[in-house]
C-alpha cells in the first residue's frame, strides 16, 4: 500500500481518503438542525487519501475523513450492501501488473510480471452514536510472482533503483502476503479525538497526499507515495492519538516498534527500534488546500550493543485549483539518517483532459531523492507520467513510465527508463 490522514496505506499500498462536506457558515439557526443531518452524507472515496475538507465542519467529521471509508453515492465504486447498518466498511483492490526496465543495473532482473492485492476492513463492535464508537482495523496486502523471473529474491529488477519498489510498494522481503495492520480505533470527546492502537500501519494516517499515496490509482514509485526521509513502518506494535485543534487543524502524534518484519512475532523484544512521529494539518483556502508537518524522531537499535538516533521533518501541500487540476508538493530533510534518504523534494499533478471522462486523469511527477551516504554520486532524479482510464465502474487500467537518472546511486548506470502497466479490479 504507503497508507496524516490515512493513506490512505499500505507498507504497504495503502489508498487514502477524499471527501466533500456541506458549507453551512451562512446558514440560519432555524435551519441548523436539517444542514448538520446534510453533513452526514459525508463522502470518503479511498483509504489512505487525505480529503479536502471544508472550514466550519462538523465536530468529528475531520478525524472520520482521515479514518473511515464509506464510498460516496455517485462515485464508481458506491456499493450500498446491507452490512451498512452494522458499521461493515470494507474495500479491495485486485490488479495484476507488469513492468519492464531498459538500461537496468548489471545482474538485476528486466521484468516483473506480478499479482497483486488490497484489502482493507472497518468493523464497528461498540455503538455510540455521539462519540463515535469503537472499531477494529484489518489490512491485508500481498503481491506474487507470475513467472520464475519475477519470483522475490535478492535481485529482482526493482533493487536496482534507490526509489522503485515492488508494483505494490509497501510489499517486499520473502513474504507474499502481509497484514500491516490489525488494531482497535476508539473514538471519544463527541468524536473530536480518537486513539488507535495495536498492529498499526502508520502509512495509513501520516503524510498521506491526495494524489500521490496510493499505487494502485495514482504514481508507482514509492518515492511520491510517502517521504523516503520518513520511512513510515508498519506490521509494528504501535499507537496513535488524534485530536481535533479546531474545525480547519488537526494533530496527530503516534509511536512505534520498529524490530518487527513480515512474519515475525510483533510481541519480539529483542530489539529497541522506535520511531516517534507527530503531524500537525491545516486546510485553508475554503478546504482546497492541505498544509502538513511532520517531525520525527528514530532510535535505532544495532544489534550488537551499539544504536543510534535521528530526526527530522517531512512537510507536503496540495492544492485543489479546480475541478480539473490538482498539484502537491512534499519535501523531507533528515538528520544522522541510517532508515531512508537525507533529504527529498517531490511535486506533481492530477489533470483531467477529457471532459466527459471525469474518472480519468492523466498524472505526472518528478522527484529529487539524495541518500545517506556522502558519496559522489548521491543523488537519484525520477520523472513519472501515468494515465488512470476507468473503463467501468469495477475496472481501471492504468500505464505508466519512468525515468530515473542516477539509478539506486550508482556512478556506472547514468539512467534507466522503466514501463508498465496495471490493470486494477475494485471492489
Amino acid at each position: 500500500m504507503a497508507t496524516a490522514p490515512a493513506a490512505a496505506a499500505a507498507a504497504t499500498t495503502n489508498r487514502k481518503i477524499s471527501t466533500e462536506f456541506i458549507d453551512i457558515q451562512n446558514f440560519n439557526n432555524n435551519s441548523h438542525n436539517m444542514k448538520i443531518k446534510r453533513i452526514l452524507a459525508l463522502a470518503i472515496t479511498a483509504l489512505t487519501t487525505t480529503p479536502t475538507i471544508a472550514q466550519d465542519s462538523a465536530p468529528g467529521e475531520l478525524l472520520e475523513s482521515i479514518n473511515m471509508f464509506t464510498p460516496e453515492e455517485g462515485d464508481p465504486a458506491y456499493k450500498v450492501t446491507a452490512n451498512e447498518k452494522y458499521g461493515t466498511q470494507w474495500y479491495a483492490d485486485l490488479a495484476y501488473a507488469y513492468w519492464h526496465s531498459k538500461n537496468a543495473l548489471s545482474g538485476y532482473n528486466n521484468n516483473a510480471n506480478m499479482a497483486l492485492v488490497h484489502a482493507v476492513l472497518n468493523q464497528r463492535i461498540i455503538e455510540d452514536s455521539t462519540n463515535g464508537g469503537t472499531w477494529v482495523r484489518f489490512e491485508f496486502s500481498g503481491s506474487w510472482g507470475l513467472d520464475r523471473s519475477s519470483a522475490k529474491s535478492d535481485r529482482v529488477f526493482s533493487d536496482g533503483f534507490n526509489t522503485t519498489n515492488y508494483p505494490h510498494f509497501d510489499i517486499y522481503g520473502a513474504h507474499d502476503g502481509v497484514i500491516p495492520e490489525l488494531s482497535l480505533m476508539h473514538y471519544f470527546a463527541g468524536k473530536r479525538a480518537c486513539i488507535v492502537a495495536g498492529m498499526v500501519n502508520m502509512t495509513n494516517y501520516f503524510d498521506c497526499v491526495s494524489i500521490a499515496n496510493d499505487t494502485f490509482s495514482n504514481f508507482v514509485n514509492s518515492g511520491f507515495v510517502n517521504s523516503s526521509v520518513l520511512a513510515l513502518p508498519d506490521a509494528n506494535l504501535g499507537a496513535i492519538v488524534q485530536a481535533e485543534i479546531n474545525s480547519n487543524s488537526y494533530g496527530m502524534i503516534g509511536f512505534s516498534r520498529e524490530a518487527t518484519g513480515y512474519g515475525d512475532n510483533p510481541f519480539s523484544t529483542s530489539d529497541g527500534s522506535f520511531l516517534l512521529v507527530a503531524e500537525y494539518g491545516h486546510q485553508f483556502l475554503d478546504g482546497d488546500a492541505t498544509l502538513r508537518l511532520t517531525p520525527f524522531f528514530r532510535h535505532i537499535d544495532e544489534r550488537d550493543d551499539t544504536s543510534s538516533t535521528n530526526f527530522g521533518l517531512a512537510a507536503s501541500i496540495e492544492y485543489n485549483v479546480s475541478n480539473e487540476l490538482t498539484i502537491y508538493a512534499r519535501t523531507g530533510l533528515g538528520y544522522k539518517q541510517e532508515l531512508g534518504n537525507a533529504f527529498d523534494f517531490s511535486c506533481g499533478a492530477n489533470m483531467k483532459l477529457i471532459p466527459n471522462r471525469e474518472d480519468d486523469f492523466l498524472g505526472i511527477a518528478m522527484g529529487v531523492f539524495k541518500g545517506c551516504a556522502p558519496t559522489e554520486q548521491n543523488r537519484e532524479i525520477v520523472l513519472e507520467a501515468m494515465y488512470s482510464y476507468q473503463v467501468n465502474d469495477y475496472f481501471k487500467i492504468v500505464p505508466h513510465i519512468q525515468y530515473i537518472a542516477n539509478p539506486a546511486y550508482d556512478a556506472e548506470n547514468s539512467d534507466a527508463v522503466l514501463m508498465g502497466v496495471q490493470g486494477v479490479f475494485s471492489f
